[in-house]
């Protein structure tokens, strides 16, 4: 995964006892009005600067960024009103501050955080989208790839949300074999312009042949230049003869 995200949430918080029995969205939903808090585990490699930046870490990091990035845990604030969730703010490492005005439901299973995020997300708008979305893909929970895929195929979610999820589908842990599948589905132009985009960070020869078959035969000519532009940054030799085809009579 690759990402650098800016991400400020307040930093207040009233621990409360935990409500055995109830699921996380029903504890979430406990609370008409007010911020909920909750933290969990990040996968590895994902740390913060405490502050509200996340990073991704890898090797193109320098030293003193390593140094200084903490690996964890991910809080989320989610603000209620009048029994509706409308806000989501995420991010990585720092402490909370103590306020009897919050409502903290502490450490709670990544599993549970993750998959709840993705509904919020589905649900919400902008950057609230957005940021339900982060925290559910930097959650160290169990493959969430399938909740993604179906994301990305719901047409009753809003474009920008499923181009977030096929952002994440990509740079997660499907095969490049299943994220292909999915482009006959992808009803919107902007999904099909994005796929390119995200197939291109793939760099292996099956998205490399996916990228030369739509630039070849894609109904939109829109999204043939897209795959073409993609296909250039690749260097990739068989992208070279590709385009040793087209252009030399």
């Amino acid at each position: 995964m690759r990402a650098f995200l800016m991400l400020a949430i307040p930093l207040v918080v009233t621990p409360i006892g935990q409500l055995v029995g109830q699921s996380l969205e029903d504890r979430v939903n406990a609370v008409r009005d007010g911020t909920v808090r909750m933290s969990f585990a990040a996968r590895p490699g994902v740390c913060g600067d405490g502050m509200g930046s996340v990073w991704i870490r890898d090797a193109r990091h320098d030293n003193e960024m390593r140094r200084s990035c903490i690996a964890g845990p991910i809080r989320v604030a989610i603000g209620r009103d009048n029994g509706v969730t409308v806000s989501v703010r995420t991010r990585v490492g720092g402490e909370w501050s103590t306020s009897r005005s919050e409502t903290d439901l502490g450490a709670v299973k990544p599993n549970d955080a993750a998959r709840y995020l993705l509904r919020l997300a589905r649900e919400l708008a902008g950057r609230n989208s957005d940021e339900a979305m982060s925290g559910a893909v930097f959650a160290d929970a169990s493959d969430i790839s399938p909740e993604l895929s179906r994301l990305v195929r719901d047409r009753d979610a809003s474009v920008e949300t499923r181009k977030q999820a096929l952002f994440w589908l990509g740079q997660g842990d499907a095969s490049t074999k299943e994220l292909i599948r999915l482009y006959d589905s992808l009803d919107a132009h902007a999904l099909r312009e994005h796929f390119t985009f995200v197939v291109s960070q793939r760099h292996d020869s099956e998205a490399i042949d996916k990228l030369i078959e739509i630039a070849r035969s894609d109904r939109d000519a829109e999204i043939r230049k897209q795959a073409m532009f993609w296909l250039g940054q690749t260097k990739d030799p068989r992208a070279i003869k590709f385009f040793h085809d087209v252009l030399v009579p």
